[in-house]
């Protein structure tokens, strides 16, 4: 027993998969937003609505009916695995030592801040600025 192709989902799938809305494919189609979620949730497709939906996602009618969304997306995952375990790395260990470097420009940044902040040697334990600088 063969499978059944579900050609609404197939035409729904390669829409998502281009990036189309269904608003803009309405549009080109010529038909209301509501007539392409029907189409999207009927099995079965006439050829020229099929021609007309192949030409509008830029494939052919065979890609729809032949189109499996399972094998899209293994390959999909197989592929997205494969890269980010390739290049991601170097992308972190450069961002890591940025955020280091940034961290040490604010380090100095408020060393120098404290400095200038220091009570001065004739100034008493228990003056205003020192309670300021340990409320803080």
């Amino acid at each position: 027993m063969g499978k059944t192709t579900h050609l609404g989902q197939n035409i729904r799938y390669i829409r998502i998969l281009r990036g189309m809305k269904q608003a803009t494919f309405a549009k080109e189609f010529g038909i209301a937003q509501q007539n392409v979620s029907k189409m999207e949730n009927r099995k079965a497709i006439s050829d020229e609505q099929l021609e007309k939906a192949a030409k509008i996602l830029d494939t052919t009618a065979e890609a729809i009916k032949d189109f499996d969304q399972t094998t899209v997306i293994n390959n999909n995952n197989f592929h997205h695995d494969q890269t980010n375990n390739i290049f991601p790395v170097k992308d972190l260990i450069a961002y890591f030592k940025d955020e280091l470097l940034k961290k040490d420009e604010e380090i100095e940044s408020l060393k120098a801040a404290l400095e200038q902040k220091q009570p001065k040697q004739d100034e008493k334990p228990d003056s205003p600025t020192l309670k300021a600088l340990r409320s803080q």
